[in-house]
């Protein structure tokens, strides 16, 4: 087996195998030679790659982490070296596994304040970060009393959402009604599994601008790796992704002030390990972040990279 710089053998916490899309991710594990133990509520189709499993249930953190403890003491003999996931629905738990085990990663005091897009705008808004205008809805009541700044087309979404599920443009009171009435109806975990973490669903401004990812490699606090991708035109007013275009084609100040404003965002943030997607907008005023995913951007991500710079996600996750 071809000796991937020192990873044959290394013992690697992985948390949750995803769906079955994330096959390649599996495959690329084991050909790394990594010993892989994953943390899942099931044997599943990954069973072929997984060395070791550890069953439990992911949405039940503490039960997870006890999980790993029995493992750990009925198992001695492999030394977990490292906990990592590519799955949005684990972000959260594979921050207190890293928390508790003292692995390298992301601290879930950065992590919690990322995943909930909510306390996210409430945390660029406190530390002088670009943010739009934004609202918690409680009850559809909470929409007579929006504040007169808070000015039309706004965006309702999940503030634990993926996928853009349940994220829509509004551009009336009407409309806003309308939306918060069919989300509330009709928002499940079961829908969007991402949305085990919390079922709250916030307004804000409408961002006008180029949508742009950009996927980075963050390593003791420093950028070792960027690439920035441009976004398509959605379907407004819905979010879902229509494809993407990279290198970007935007000037490159634009660039360089995107990359600026998530490197600063992520060193406010204390976040300093990981394989970062940050999405955000470049706009006449300047770059505004729109969410961070704190693992490897899904769909097309790694294939994209990977054939436009030679540049391998997964086993940069696995170094790191």
């Amino acid at each position: 087996m071809k000796n991937d710089n020192g990873l044959v053998g290394k013992i690697i916490l992985l948390v949750n195998t995803g769906s079955i899309k994330k096959r390649f991710i599996l495959k690329r594990l084991k050909q790394m030679g990594l010993i892989i133990v994953c943390l899942n509520k099931e044997k599943n189709w990954a069973d072929a790659y997984v060395d070791h499993w550890i069953l439990a249930d992911n949405t039940n953190h503490a039960e997870a982490i006890q999980a790993i403890k029995d493992f750990k003491i009925a198992n001695s003999h492999i030394n977990i070296e490292g906990a990592l996931t590519f799955w949005e629905d684990d972000v959260l738990l594979t921050s207190k596994i890293t928390d508790r085990f003292n692995f390298t990663g992301i601290p879930f005091s950065a992590a919690k304040k990322v995943r909930n897009k909510f306390l996210f705008r409430e945390f660029c808004l406190e530390n002088s970060l670009p943010s739009p205008k934004h609202i918690l809805l409680k009850s559809s009541k909470d929409i007579a009393f929006l504040p007169d700044n808070l000015q039309f087309p706004l965006v309702i979404k999940p503030a634990f959402g993926a996928s853009s599920a349940y994220v829509v443009r509004v551009n009336n009171k009407e409309e806003l009604v309308n939306t918060y009435d069919y989300i509330e109806q009709n928002i499940s975990a079961k829908t969007e599994s991402a949305l085990a973490d919390g079922m709250d669903i916030f307004v804000e401004e409408y961002i006008d601008g180029d949508e742009v990812d950009v996927d980075i490699i963050l390593q003791n606090g420093k950028t070792k790796f960027f690439s920035i991708s441009d976004n398509f035109q959605t379907k407004e007013p819905f979010f879902v992704e229509t494809g993407q275009a990279i290198p970007s084609s935007l000037p490159i100040k634009s660039q360089s002030d995107l990359l600026e404003m998530a490197e600063e965002t992520l060193e406010k943030l204390g976040i300093q390990n990981g394989i970062i997607h940050f999405e955000a907008k470049s706009t006449p005023a300047g770059p505004v972040p729109i969410e961070i995913n704190l693992r490897m951007g899904g769909d097309y991500v790694y294939s994209y990279i990977k054939g436009s710079w030679g540049i391998d996600l997964i086993e940069n996750a696995v170094k790191i």
